[in-house]
C-alpha cells in the first residue's frame, strides 16, 4: 500500500470513529467527508448512503440555518444518482434544491431547474423534462446567452419531439438556430438542422426537410465525421425522396447506410430507418423486387428493437 493510500485510509478510520462521538452539524460534516471518499472511489451507493444520513441530519436541525449544507448534500445525492442512472431521483434532488434556492439565490434556482429538467428528460418523463425548460427559459435571467437560450430552446424542441408534437419541436428548433446563427457557432447552427431536418421529414414538409439536411450534410462533409455524415445521408435521402427526387435519394441512402453500419457504437434505429427509406425509393422507381429483398432482411433487427 502506498504512503498515499496508508493516509486515505487512516484518514477514513478517524472520521468512523468521529461518527459515534459528534453529533448535530459536526456529525453530518462527517458524514459528508466520508461521502467524498466513497465517491472519489466510485462507490456511488455506499456514497449516497452517506450524503441521505446528512440529509436526514441537517433536515432535523434549523432548515434555514442550514440552508447552504442542504443545498450542498442534495448535490451531492443527484451526482450519485445520476452516476447510478437513477435519473427520476436525480430530478427530485434538483427539485429539493430549487425549492431551496428559490427565494435568496435565483441563479442556482434557474441552474437547479435546467438540472431537473435535463434528468426528467433521461427518465423518459418528457413533460416534466418540457414544463422545466419552458420554465427556465420564461425566467428573468440576466446572465442568459445567446448560446444558453440557444440550448434551452433546442431541449424544448427534444421534449416536444419525444412527445409526438413536431410542429411545437420545429418552432423550438428554428429559435434555437437563429440564436447560435448570432454567436456564431457552426456546430450548434448544425445541431439545430439535423433536428430541423427529422422534424420537417415527420411532417413530411420535403423542401424544408431538404434545406435543413443539405446544411447538416454540408457541415458532416467539412469536419470530415463519417458517423455524422451517415446519419446526414440517412436524412437528406429521406427529403430528397419527399421531394420525388428518387435517384438522387437512392445514392445518398446508399452511402449513409455504408457509413452507419460501419460505426463502432451503431446507431440500429438510423440504419432500419435508412433500410426503410431506400425501400421506397426501390419502389417508386419500379425497383420492388429490391425493395422486398430490404424489408426482408431487416425484418429480424426490426422485431429486436420492438422488443
Amino acid at each position: 500500500m502506498s504512503r498515499e493510500n496508508h493516509e486515505q485510509k487512516a484518514r477514513e478510520q478517524e472520521l468512523w470513529d468521529r461518527i459515534s462521538t459528534s453529533t448535530g452539524a459536526d456529525r453530518a460534516a462527517t458524514f459528508e467527508e466520508l461521502s467524498h471518499i466513497a465517491y472519489n472511489r466510485d462507490e456511488w451507493n455506499e456514497s449516497l448512503s452517506l450524503v441521505q444520513s446528512c440529509i436526514e441530519i441537517y433536515s432535523e436541525l434549523d432548515r434555514e440555518l442550514y440552508k447552504n449544507d442542504l443545498v450542498h448534500v442534495y448535490e451531492g445525492a443527484a451526482h450519485c444518482y445520476r452516476n447510478l442512472e437513477r435519473w427520476a431521483d436525480a430530478a427530485m434532488a434538483y427539485q429539493v434544491i430549487a425549492d431551496l434556492e428559490l427565494e435568496t439565490n435565483y441563479d442556482n434556482y434557474l441552474c437547479a431547474t435546467r438540472h431537473l429538467a435535463c434528468n426528467w428528460y433521461n427518465a423518459g418523463e418528457y413533460q416534466k423534462s418540457l414544463d422545466g425548460h419552458q420554465l427556465a427559459v420564461a425566467a428573468v435571467d440576466p446572465d442568459a446567452t445567446d448560446h444558453s437560450l440557444g440550448i434551452d430552446n433546442l431541449n424544448i424542441g427534444m421534449c416536444f419531439t419525444k412527445l409526438k408534437q413536431p410542429l411545437q419541436a420545429i418552432d423550438s428548433y428554428r429559435k434555437a438556430r437563429e440564436l447560435f446563427k448570432k454567436e456564431k457557432n457552426p456546430r450548434y447552427v448544425n445541431w439545430a438542422d439535423k433536428y430541423l431536418a427529422e422534424s420537417y421529414i415527420e411532417v413530411e414538409n420535403g423542401q424544408e426537410a431538404k434545406f435543413h439536411a443539405k446544411h447538416f450534410y454540408n457541415y458532416s462533409r467539412v469536419v470530415q465525421d463519417d458517423e455524422t455524415e451517415g446519419m446526414a445521408r440517412y436524412f437528406l435521402g429521406a427529403a430528397l425522396y419527399l421531394c420525388g427526387e428518387y435517384e438522387d435519394a437512392i445514392g445518398h441512402l446508399t452511402v449513409g447506410l455504408a457509413k452507419l453500419t460501419a460505426c463502432d457504437d451503431r446507431d440500429w434505429e438510423a440504419i432500419v430507418g435508412a433500410n426503410r427509406e431506400l425501400a421506397q425509393c426501390y419502389s417508386a422507381v419500379g425497383r420492388d423486387g429490391e425493395a422486398a429483398e430490404i424489408l426482408a432482411r431487416i425484418v429480424t433487427i426490426e422485431e429486436t428493437l420492438a422488443d
